[in-house]
């Protein structure tokens, strides 16, 4: 073979070898990635895994070359993907397992999840499915980036979480890409209230005032593709009124109005703008909120003595703390009586409903 037919040959080899790798980059998401196929006797329907853990992966093998039972267990998705159609689920290749035994909570047929899914509980583990085989990586549908996938994991479905305000509740979600990596998940309730880069997707969000509430999780892969899951809703309810302490104490969250400084609290105020220049002090608590046909007579403030005796302090003024919607501020008026009568307790009464008692010190 003469040089310039050696030549043609080399580059034709050339463009043989990209041609290959531009075609294999296209059909093949993840090399490290191993596919399984179950079913779940007596159901004719089969059900298409990605494993990327090599444990998990030598795991399946060896089920599979031993004929062993195991319990095929995950976390769902609640997307579909191209490499398991025809469900509109799919399970979480991070979080897939073979186990010899399974809580029955999480039990369900493939039917069953796909007729069910806004309301499936996102923890899979077929009692009866049966590996079957491992299959080739198959092929993606197009060539360009896939956008990656994203569910809820808790709350999982609407009406699945409450609590007690001020409530404080970890937001999960499961994402993963099918040809590439996750970058972040943001949570939202209309606007981005979190966002994490760190599996599992987590987000403790508090606190939180009485309410309904929806949010939903956003994934964004490592080419800047983005997915939103479906929406969840739950609902805080409203408990006690409770006034804040300052700290792992129990001195009142409490301050002078006019200069805002701590106890001790003198009843006259060197610095009132009021003419009887009487102090008044700001209280913060929650569960306090007014409801549109109430004023602030609804609201009654207490203060008891170490003799046990009571006095009441007229409240002025309820309003939320600008930027804190979920905290209230109460504006009370420290009467006469209380002079020089050193350590009291505080507490609130919403609607005959009585508070926790915080301490204050009046000079």
């Amino acid at each position: 073979m003469d040089e310039d037919s050696k030549g043609r040959t080399l580059f034709l080899n050339l463009i043989l070898i990209v041609i290959l790798a531009v075609s294999a980059s296209g059909q093949q998401d993840d090399p490290s990635a191993a596919y399984f196929v179950f079913d779940y006797p007596p159901h004719t329907s089969t059900f298409i895994i990605k494993v990327t853990d090599p444990q998990t992966i030598q795991q399946a093998r060896d089920i599979l070359a031993t004929g062993s039972r195991k319990i095929v267990t995950g976390t769902i998705i609640k997307q579909p993907v191209y490499y398991n159609a025809p469900w509109s689920y799919h399970l979480d290749p991070k979080s897939i397992s073979f186990r010899e035994s399974a809580a029955e909570v999480c039990d369900a047929t493939m039917q069953y999840l796909e007729e069910n899914l806004d309301t499936a509980f996102p923890d899979w583990c077929p009692y009866g499915s049966r590996l079957l085989r491992e299959i080739p990586p198959p092929t993606k549908p197009v060539n360009g980036n896939l956008p990656p996938r994203v569910s809820m994991t808790y709350p999982y479905a609407d009406n699945t979480y409450s609590s007690v305000s001020p409530a404080s509740i970890t937001l999960i979600a499961n994402a993963d890409d099918p040809d590439g990596s996750i970058g972040k998940v943001s949570f939202s309730n209309g606007n981005v209230i979190g966002e994490t880069a760190t599996y599992p997707y987590r987000f403790t969000w508090y606190p939180l005032a009485a309410g309904t509430y929806t949010v939903s999780a956003t994934a964004i892969d490592n080419n800047g593709a983005s997915t939103t899951s479906r929406s969840v809703t739950f609902v805080v309810n409203g408990g006690p009124p409770r006034l804040l302490s300052d700290g792992d104490t129990s001195k009142a969250a409490a301050l002078e109005s006019i200069t805002f400084l701590k106890e001790p609290f003198g009843v006259i105020s060197e610095h009132s703008f009021s003419p009887d220049h009487r102090t008044r002090l700001l209280l913060f608590g929650v569960n306090l909120e007014l409801r549109p046909d109430e004023n602030v007579s609804a609201i009654t403030v207490q203060a008891e003595d170490s003799q046990q005796r009571t006095y009441l302090l007229p409240v002025e003024a309820v309003s939320t703390v600008p930027k804190f919607p979920w905290l209230m501020q109460v504006t009370v008026k420290l009467p006469d009586e209380l002079q020089g009568l050193g350590n009291l307790w505080l507490s609130v009464f919403l609607r005959g409903v009585q508070s926790n008692k915080v301490a204050i010190q009046v000079k």
